[in-house]
């Protein structure tokens, strides 16, 4: 054992002796985006957790929620000396959304989505190329058609 694990150790042996620990490195086993929570292995303790949170306060309200991948590392830190524990980083991730107010922005291998109420980025963006690919100009040179369509199929391949 080399002089820092040592010193580690000793560390770990000190804390435990004051309280539990405050954070955890562990496995992701499963998420469940609907909760919002999800289920982490520690290696080091061979302990299960379950209804880790992906959010601080679960009440409704979202902000920014981080969706860890199955089977990635996973920082999770103690809320308050409770029982209770929250993702605070990782190191793969399936999905994070942000939202404010009636705003959304998601973002997983699909794409991206900006979405307010009902109107999303990509819909906007397909009815302007599409309202423009019908332009017939008398004089003067007519739209390029062609690079239209490869911008439309560039925002439908990034955007959902």
């Amino acid at each position: 054992m080399g002089r820092e694990e040592q010193i580690r150790e000793l560390l770990d042996e000190r804390a435990a002796r004051v309280g539990p620990h405050p954070t955890m490195l562990a496995t992701v086993e499963s998420v469940d985006p609907g909760e919002a929570t999800c289920v982490l292995y520690d290696e080091e303790t061979n302990l299960v957790y379950y209804d880790v949170r992906l959010r601080p306060v679960i009440d409704g309200n979202e902000g920014l929620t981080v969706f860890p991948k199955k089977d990635s590392w996973c920082l999770a830190a103690r809320i308050e000396g409770t029982e209770e524990w929250m993702v605070i980083a990782c190191s793969q991730v399936d999905k994070w959304r942000l939202k404010i107010g009636d705003t959304l922005i998601e973002q997983d291998a699909a794409g991206l989505q900006i979405k307010k109420q009902n109107d999303t980025l990509l819909q906007a963006l397909e009815l302007i190329i599409q309202a423009v690919m019908k332009v017939v100009v008398v004089q003067g040179q007519n739209p390029d058609y062609a690079k239209l369509q490869q911008a439309l199929t560039k925002i439908q391949n990034i955007l959902r």
